[in-house]
């Protein structure tokens, strides 16, 4: 039995192998798929630090010193060093083989979690070969005096020694990328650093070099350390050439005992860089922070700009599964203990606590506005008037809103801009219609007199206008149509009827191939001869009449839509003639009814010109021959 046979033979009595990990395709797989950008191995590190002095804290009762330092190195050759120290509770021998070295293992213990997904699952170190080739961990643990030293590199090997006494490590073990640099670089002070460790802590040391330290001033990584951990309970230091700053020293209003909304709003002026209307106190379970009002109007398609922190470590400032959609117009600061974060934390886990708590934010801010309602109407107008379009988004939905926004929404008019109390008072005593198209309002505006007409072609108008008459019986306001038509132009008197007879007579025979039906009105301004109303059934005629539709209709029943000419006289598509125009009543004296059929298609035309119509083939030859007869008849006359 050959080599090959006998591996078979053991395969098939179910001999167990191990996969084999290629740590820099799982590096790759970071940088491509799971992190937005290498800025997360500072929060990862950070987070780290914050776990390990927590932990330190539930097995040491009494324990309350605890601190982090970031130490800032600027090495020769395009070289930087960063050094990350806290006195947490450490590892053991056994624990870096555990958990640095195994991925996927979690390094919290206990019942010291952190909640996180990469908490859980121990990877978060890994993102520190983002941005170095290797990675320095001293480290020595609460239960012993030895401290060891874990050095990673991104081709998957690592070694862990005891570190030497003070007098060895001065002499030698070289830090990583000092190999390369050629170069001795100092030990940054530390914890127990110079006398290996006097407490218990961990060290992790970073060489970024070329390119990738270029990216990582001392500006930009205090500024990132500062966004991530702007929050965090525990003292952090940063030191760097100009000395040792507080990276957390903000004032957090929650955790005052008292503050006032001025504060409050100067607060969140300082955190985002704009000036506020109003702020929204956020208080859950498991949730605190608040929601600013922006003094300016803001798109729904505008990225969000919020703070959001899950146990005080910044995880995004998109907040898309946590803010309602419909508050585009806020910014946000908010810290979550419950929450549960994706594999990156640069988001959240849907879940029913991540729903639990976007409803509590949403009930929050409606309180607000409803008790704005109640106590101060003049700021609700204000925010109104400054979040129309926002507070319009949130009415069509939700019945509680609309009944407490609607009366100081505002819409465009033809009596100006109106407010929704203003419409509903007009409505009590004159016709209100609005359109749901710009164009229609364009073309009805100059006919309406007493009466009001809205523009609602504007998003969310409509929807407004319709859900009127849900909430406010008795509230007639109706959508402008074609039959709206002959209810707001007035009907002619009994003498203009028996002038214009014959020329609507003959009106009606010359628009007849347009399906197209004459009617005599009267109507302001009254130096509009004319204007034409479009019907469903008139544009199915034509369409029928062209044959555009005939191979597809072939074989179908049309039965009473098929009869060329035998619409519906109250429907279809309308030339109103105006018989207040002067035009008009002299056009009904023109005795030569060739001529008078010729100027009334040009009319037509013209009609469907003025209210911006698309012509049609006919329409389009009216223009090129009507035209030149009408000019062959005055010059004839002329002469």
């Amino acid at each position: 039995m050959g080599k090959e046979d006998e591996k078979m033979a053991k395969n098939s009595k179910g001999e167990d192998y191990s996969f084999q990990v290629d740590l820099k395709g799982i590096i790759r797989l970071l940088s491509e798929n799971l992190y937005s950008s290498g800025d997360v191995f500072l929060r990862e590190l950070l987070q780290n630090a914050v776990d390990a002095i927590e932990a330190r804290r539930g097995e040491e009762p009494g324990f309350d010193g605890g601190k982090i330092r970031i130490a800032y190195h600027q090495m020769s050759g395009r070289q930087v060093k960063l050094v990350f120290t806290d006195n947490g509770i450490g590892l053991t021998r056994e624990e870096l083989h555990t958990f640095l070295s195994v991925i996927g293992q979690s390094s919290k213990r206990g019942d010291v979690r952190r909640g996180s997904f990469i908490g859980q699952f121990g990877i978060g170190l890994l993102s520190c070969f983002l941005v170095a080739d290797e990675i320095l961990v001293r480290s020595r643990s609460l239960r012993e005096a030895q401290v060891y030293r874990w050095l990673g590199r991104s081709d998957g090997t690592y070694q862990v020694t005891e570190e030497p006494g003070e007098r060895e490590a001065k002499a030698g073990m070289e830090e990583p990328g000092e190999r390369e640099a050629k170069a001795a670089v100092e030990e940054p002070e530390n914890p127990g650093a110079k006398a290996g460790m006097r407490e218990p802590g961990t060290e992790v040391t970073l060489v970024l070099m070329g390119r990738t330290a270029s990216q990582y001033s001392e500006g930009k990584v205090f500024g990132l350390l500062k966004e991530y951990g702007f929050l965090i309970q525990i003292p952090v230091e940063f030191e760097g050439a100009g000395g040792v700053r507080r990276v957390n020293d903000g004032f957090i209003p929650w955790r005052q005992s008292f503050c006032s909304n001025e504060e409050i709003l100067r607060f969140g002026e300082r955190m985002f860089g704009e000036e506020f209307f109003g702020v929204v106190p956020i208080s859950g379970e498991g949730l605190k922070g608040y929601v600013f009002i922006s003094e300016r109007q803001t798109s729904a398609a505008a990225e969000g700009r919020h703070k959001i922190f899950l146990k005080d470590m910044l995880i995004t400032e998109e907040g898309k599964e946590l803010i309602p959609k419909w508050a585009f117009f806020t910014r946000c600061i908010l810290n979550a203990e419950n929450l549960t974060p994706m594999a990156s934390r640069e988001g959240f886990v849907s879940d029913h606590q991540l729903a639990k708590a976007r409803n509590e934010i949403e009930k929050c801010i409606f309180d607000y506005f409803v008790a704005l309602s109640q106590y101060d109407v003049n700021k609700l107008k204000r925010l109104t008037m400054i979040h129309n379009v926002a507070i319009k988004s949130l009415a069509v939905e939700n019945e509680q809103i609309y009944k407490l926004f609607f009366p100081f929404l505002t819409f465009s008019a033809n009596k100006g801009s109106l407010t929704g109390f203003q419409v509903v008072e007009a409505a009590k005593r004159l016709p209100v219609y609005y359109c749901t198209e710009v164009d229609d309002y364009r073309r009805v505006c100059p006919l309406v007199g007493n009466g009001v007409l809205i523009n609602a072609g504007y998003i969310y108008d409509t929807k407004l206008l319709q859900l009127l008459k849900r909430y406010q019986r008795g509230i007639r306001v109706n959508v402008f149509d074609e039959t709206s038509y002959g209810e707001l132009l007035e009907e002619p008197t009994a003498g203009m009827r028996e002038e214009m007879a014959s020329l609507v007579a003959m009106a009606g025979r010359a628009l007849h191939s347009f399906h197209c039906r004459a009617v005599l009105k009267q109507f302001e301004p009254a130096d509009v001869p004319a204007l034409y109303v479009p019907g469903g059934e008139g544009f199915l005629d034509n369409a029928l009449g062209e044959g555009g539709f005939s191979g597809f209709l072939e074989g179908f029943d049309l039965g009473e839509i098929g009869m060329m000419g035998d619409f519906d006289h109250g429907y279809g598509t309308k030339l109103y003639i105006n018989g207040r125009n002067p035009l008009i009543r002299r056009l009904a004296a023109v005795q030569d009814e060739e001529l008078a059929a010729n100027m009334v298609q040009v009319l037509y035309v013209h009609a469907m010109l003025a209210g911006h119509y698309t012509l049609g083939e006919k329409e389009t030859e009216v223009l090129s021959t009507g035209l030149i007869r009408l000019m062959e008849y005055g010059l004839g006359g002329n002469a």
